[in-house]
């Protein structure tokens, strides 16, 4: 299946694209917001997910499937057509416990302006001329 590169303009669009991955429906992503300056994709909490019990924290390779999903959707989210993650570095600085997980990803601030969050992660998309 196929999207229709217009489509990727509107937030619609791009979830469009996000669930055509059985993986991504799967884990329920859903798009939240989308911008040029960059995107956040939710996944609700599923036990499934765990993997230390003994803490109940999600599996490090889920988060990193997030984080990986968050470049390319804020790629295409600003008008970019990346079509492979060239690179992808995470660094867990704490368990994803229970709730909703968020991935935010876009254009970064000033040198330690994370919003208040703690960034998890970094890749590079590869992106495609045009």
């Amino acid at each position: 299946m196929s999207v229709d590169r217009s489509a990727l303009t509107t937030i619609e669009g791009l979830q469009a694209a996000l669930h055509i991955a059985p993986f991504h429906r799967w884990l329920g992503l859903d798009l939240v917001s989308a911008s040029p300056a960059g995107i956040v994709i939710a996944m609700p909490w599923r036990d499934d997910l765990v993997s230390n019990p003994a803490i109940g924290a999600a599996h490090g390779g889920v988060l990193a499937s997030l984080i990986d999903l968050g470049g390319l959707y804020a790629v295409l989210a600003a008008g970019g057509l990346a079509q492979a993650t060239a690179d992808l570095r995470v660094d867990y600085h704490r368990p994803a416990l229970a709730g909703r997980i968020l991935a935010r990803s876009g254009r970064s601030g000033p040198a330690g302006d994370d919003g208040g969050d703690r960034r998890a992660g970094m890749g590079l998309p590869v992106q495609v001329p045009h």
